[in-house]
């Protein structure tokens, strides 16, 4: 290949993006597009809104960046996709969008959500999903997993001719996620009290939100976001010294010291 259209640094953490610049890899590409081997150089983005940030500050030659949205995780508290999201419009960066249909959850649907949409008498599972990613301002573009013509031809036929989801689609949207949200195992409402008075400073709501996605959708993604996002500078559920602090905080009355010894068997194995 003569060039690249588009470079991206990849999965882009706290910790990936010190050795990205230990090793000036942004530099590099940079140069390379100097030289017209690469056009556009731009990043995919896993952590929190603060390290994006950063990154978008420390380099704001970076022209596009690639992250996690869908109508379930948009306002999720461990893949804080509305956060990061507004993180790029503020920097004015064009956004590529990964896990749209969530690793194919947002298609096989329980019954119940199913019917919502059926009542819409409109397109398939997998085109609510698109196109309320595709909806945002500053999107670029929605990548889509298809695995056979059917699925291309589907998302063919209601992106050739783009239009964003109506106010009676949206509201289905919203009740699809509240009937997916009924299957969380945690009824955490993501207070934050708990997390001011935790001595070993655990992330409680991100990491409930985590064993809730894991345990709805078996979404394996979960698992990067909780060992490689969430507990690299936070403490991890086994670092519970069970002192009680959180439970005495919790408006929820939840019994944060026993669930969180539930969430260290999902993910410290």
């Amino acid at each position: 290949m003569e060039y690249f259209d588009f470079y991206l640094m990849h999965a882009q953490d706290h910790r990936n993006y010190q050795r990205f610049k230990k090793c000036r890899a942004y530099e590099t590409a940079f140069a390379l597009k100097k030289e017209g081997k690469i056009r556009h150089v731009g990043l995919s983005f896993h952590d929190k809104a603060d390290v994006l940030e950063q990154i978008l500050t420390d380099y704001p030659e970076i022209e596009i960046v690639q992250i996690q949205l869908n109508y379930v995780d948009y306002e999720d508290e461990g893949v804080d996709s509305k956060n990061v999201y507004e993180v790029c419009e503020r920097f004015n960066k064009p956004v590529l969008v990964m896990e749209p249909v969530k690793g194919g959850s947002l298609v096989n649907l329980p019954d119940e959500a199913k019917e919502v949409f059926d009542r819409l008498h409109g397109g398939s599972y997998a085109s609510y999903a698109l196109r309320y990613a595709a909806g945002f301002p500053n999107i670029c573009a929605v990548l889509s997993g298809m695995s056979n013509m059917e699925q291309m031809e589907d998302n063919l036929s209601f992106m050739a001719d783009f239009k964003p989801l109506n106010k009676e689609e949206q509201a289905a949207v919203k009740q699809v996620c509240a009937i997916l949200r009924k299957q969380n195992l945690i009824p955490c409402t993501a207070c934050r009290y708990c997390v001011d008075g935790c001595p070993k400073k655990i992330l409680i709501p991100e990491l409930f939100s985590c064993l809730n996605a894991k345990e709805a959708f078996n979404d394996w993604n979960q698992d990067f976001y909780y060992n490689n996002v969430l507990t690299t500078r936070n403490g991890k559920a086994s670092d519970c010294i069970k002192c009680g602090k959180c439970e005495r905080a919790c408006p929820q009355h939840l019994p944060i010291r026993e669930l969180l010894t539930k969430v260290a068997a999902k993910f410290e194995r």
